[in-house]
């Protein structure tokens, strides 16, 4: 576990997921009751944009780390290490494992990467990200790429 591993916080995908939301790491209210994209965002995500524009599809919900990260003295905080330090590339090699085991249980689901950070794991683009809003991303096969 990145970190030391408490407030772990596993993804949340039913059997036969047609969409996967990744978010880049949990918050304070996801490491506490251990669910991914339950904070505000989350909430937004899960009471009205998935209803509203996806119906009754099954959604699954995840997080590319899967704790938070910790400050020098033991607390937990929101704070993310840049997307291309080793700092972040330890800690999606680390996490990576668990998000491979979610995605190879729903192969067909669309992933929807949320953020920076999280897009950066799965393309490994170094860069702005900005100009990917709202586009496709074809021909990823599996594996991070962003470590």
């Amino acid at each position: 576990m990145w970190g030391d591993g408490l407030g772990f916080t596993p993804d949340e995908v039913p059997a036969g997921a047609q969409v996967l939301f990744v978010a880049q790491n949990p918050g304070e209210t996801e490491e506490i009751q251990g669910r991914p994209l339950i904070g505000v965002t989350g909430q937004l995500l899960r009471r009205q944009l998935v209803p509203r524009y996806l119906g009754a599809l099954p959604v699954g919900y995840g997080n590319v780390l899967k704790c938070r990260a910790q400050d020098a003295a033991g607390r937990h905080v929101n704070a993310l290490p840049k997307a291309r330090s080793a700092e972040w590339q330890a800690a999606v090699r680390h996490c990576w494992p668990y998000l491979e085991a979610t995605l190879a249980r729903v192969p067909e689901a669309l992933v929807v990467p949320m953020g920076d950070h999280a897009i950066r794991a799965f393309t490994g683009l170094r860069g702005k990200v900005l100009h990917l809003r709202g586009s496709l991303i074809r021909g990823w096969e599996g594996g991070h790429a962003g470590a």
